[in-house]
């Protein structure tokens, strides 16, 4: 399901986990803004808005916090291991980007999400930003252009560099093990093959244990990125002056009408 069918739908079922986090988001949202029962198995959109507004929230924030929350579902691969080794998470957002809006969102980022030591880089103009952390074992990137009804926004996280020295921690671990209870079994053949079952299995839970808890943290630093992009594409569109039109997209016919108006001159 793509990010701009998410507030349109209403159909998509949330688990209760996503709908607590939700209205997290839509009471920040709601404390940000100044604005004034729960299913067992699942809430579509409209339920949670609905039930939100029963509660005192206000439903468009959460429509809002919604978008937020990543709507990628985990693959039989990410399962085993734990957590997926690359993340990205997609957002539409209805606050226009320009030129302007792009370099402070540039800015907001790299305040709020840099690595103290990192080499970030990052670009905006008036077609979007893009910026990147640099990091050597976990690289964070964020995207965002303006799109026909709003802002287009992209935050991937790439963890391969992270998982290879977990792995081959864990194939070490496991290799021992097997040296250790190859050896122990020339002596007592049961105990050997115990130790080395043990050792191999446990090596490898180790490892999907520390992975499967950084993944948590990845997701909360994802968290904080999005929100980072939401607060300042909201704040610009607040500041926006009142019958203000918002920024048009930039494309081939801008560009060829700034061609000719240079040759004019």
């Amino acid at each position: 399901m793509s990010a701009d069918e998410l507030g349109k739908d209403g159909e998509r079922t949330y688990s209760d986990e996503e709908f607590a986090l939700i209205l997290r988001k839509a009471a920040d949202l709601a404390a940000r803004s100044e604005h004034p029962g729960v299913p067992g198995t699942g809430l579509t959109l409209a339920e949670m808005k609905a039930a939100a507004s029963q509660s005192g929230f206000d439903p468009a924030l959460v429509e809002r916090a919604a978008r937020l929350l990543s709507t990628s579902q985990p693959s039989v691969m990410d399962r085993v291991l734990g957590g997926p080794l690359r993340y990205e998470h997609k957002a539409h957002f209805a606050a226009a980007l320009d030129e302007a809006g792009a370099a402070q969102l540039l800015s907001a980022v790299r305040i709020n999400a840099s690595v103290a030591g990192s080499t970030d880089k990052g670009h905006s103009s008036a077609f979007g930003m893009t910026w990147h952390d640099g990091g050597e074992y976990e690289a964070l990137a964020v995207t965002a252009q303006p799109v026909q009804k709003g802002t287009q926004v992209s935050v991937s996280l790439d963890r391969r560099g992270t998982f290879i020295p977990i792995a081959l921690a864990a194939a070490g671990g496991a290799f021992m093990s097997f040296l250790g209870g190859g050896t122990l079994a020339q002596a007592a053949p049961v105990l050997g093959v115990a130790v080395m079952v043990a050792g191999i299995g446990g090596s490898f839970a180790l490892a999907r244990r520390y992975w499967r808890s950084s993944t948590q943290r990845v997701r909360e630093r994802i968290s904080r990125v999005m929100d980072v992009v939401d607060q300042t594409l909201a704040a610009g569109e607040r500041t926006r002056p009142a019958g203000a039109l918002p920024p048009s997209i930039p494309g081939p016919e801008r560009a060829v009408a700034g061609t000719a108006e240079r040759a004019d001159t």
